[in-house]
């Protein structure tokens, strides 16, 4: 608890702080995006990155066909004949060392010309000042930059198709689509605050962005190998470790990225999986922080331990039971209230009360099964068998 309590305020000051100074240069930027499948938000995206304010001979978007559909293809073809600095690249020319997403991005970097890289994913939304704002943060002192990501729902979506530079607020729907977009808020709150105490744990491949010169530094994914995903926390720890990384968090509103929320109940659950799995992988890649996932599950866990124990015997565990969810609640609220007001998200800050109540059993769940998240599939895909020295397959 106190580590986990420790932690919570180490973020709340983080937030409290100034960002970062920005440049007015204009550095080439590419922008790097995987899709597969059918990927039906993938034309209203590439429009938005077509729309933006940045100088069109500065900016190339990298689309990486990983499997789409030939409706798809046929689609994005069509596209890259109106946007002229938008190339079609198939995930084939990749490191075939690499898994899935991680091979598809290794090929977009490879055909790329930017001296900046940015990503973000077919199933979310951009402003048309998006490229523009995250490149300003590109100071000679910065080699990476984390942005702000949110859950958009139906409303959202609704009012930003054909507006990319919307400015529309996400207002959950359903109970699973307000839990999701409170749990990503804190998580990026907390993201948020870490970066500006200079102690980045986390980013998103929704958001964010890097040199090149870096990338190439660290020997881009060569040490996610056999891993589903890790393009974006894990990689980061890997550039601060290697390349001494210099790292900010952009948060401003032409900055913010969109993402749909989930459309299952399952489909968050394993995509929450994946990312726990990430979390415990942290022992190798940051042994420094790998203590506050453990104390995350460890506080959630007992108090689910100690709830089913004050049933039988409320003198003993009552007391500690309620101690420790008032506790909890004190300093996730205050990190919860004076993000969602700083970043204008107060509508989700007030559903707090039903997101501490779900949050404790569902990160439970979630640090138990993080044991096997990276044995599951992404995007219909498990983790493909790799050649060990002998030349024999194995499942990594």
């Amino acid at each position: 608890m106190a580590v986990y309590l420790a932690a919570l305020a180490w973020f709340i000051l983080g937030n409290f702080r100034k960002g970062p100074p920005r440049s007015d240069q204009q550095p080439t930027v590419s922008v790097i995006l995987a899709a597969r499948g059918a990927c039906r938000w993938l034309p209203r995206l590439v429009d938005q990155l077509g729309d933006q304010d940045y100088p069109a001979e500065k900016l190339q978007i990298v689309l990486v066909d990983d499997g789409l559909d030939s409706g798809m293809k046929r689609e994005m073809e069509g596209r890259a004949g109106r946007y002229p600095n938008l190339l079609i690249v198939t995930s084939a020319t990749g490191d075939q060392r690499l898994d899935h997403k991680n091979r598809a991005l290794d090929a977009g970097i490879r055909k790329s010309a930017g001296t900046v890289l940015m990503f973000t994913d077919a199933d979310c939304q951009v402003g048309s000042r998006w490229v523009s704002s995250m490149a300003s943060h590109f100071t000679a002192q910065i080699d990476y930059v984390v942005g702000w990501s949110q859950i958009a729902t139906a409303t959202a979506t609704a009012a930003a198709v054909g507006a990319p530079g919307s400015d529309a607020t996400p207002q959950p729907e359903s109970p699973l689509q307000l839990f999701e977009a409170v749990d990503f808020m804190v998580l990026m709150l907390a993201a948020k605050g870490a970066v500006r105490m200079g102690t980045p744990w986390a980013s998103s491949g929704q958001n964010q962005a890097y040199r090149r010169s870096l990338f190439d530094l660290v020997g881009g994914f060569e040490e996610i190998i056999g891993r589903l995903q890790g393009d974006d926390a894990l990689f980061l720890q890997i550039a601060r470790r290697h390349g001494a990384a210099r790292v900010v968090f952009a948060d401003d509103p032409a900055v913010m990225v969109r993402t749909e929320p989930s459309d299952s109940l399952s489909h968050f659950l394993r995509q929450r999986f994946r990312w726990a799995a990430d979390a415990l992988a942290m022992v190798v890649y940051n042994p420094w922080f790998f203590p506050l996932p453990v104390a995350t599950f460890l506080v959630n866990a007992l108090i689910v331990v100690m709830t089913i124990l004050s049933l039988p015997y409320p003198d003993l565990w009552l007391t500690p039971l309620i101690l420790s969810l008032l506790a909890k609640a004190a300093f996730e609220w205050a990190l919860v209230a004076l993000g969602a007001r700083r970043m204008k998200l107060g509508h989700l800050g007030r559903h707090y009360p039903q997101w501490f109540a779900l949050q404790i059993p569902y990160v439970t769940l979630i640090g138990i099964m993080s044991f096997f998240g990276n044995r599951l599939s992404w995007k219909d895909r498990a983790a493909e068998p790799k050649a060990n020295a002998s030349g024999k397959a194995e499942h990594v």
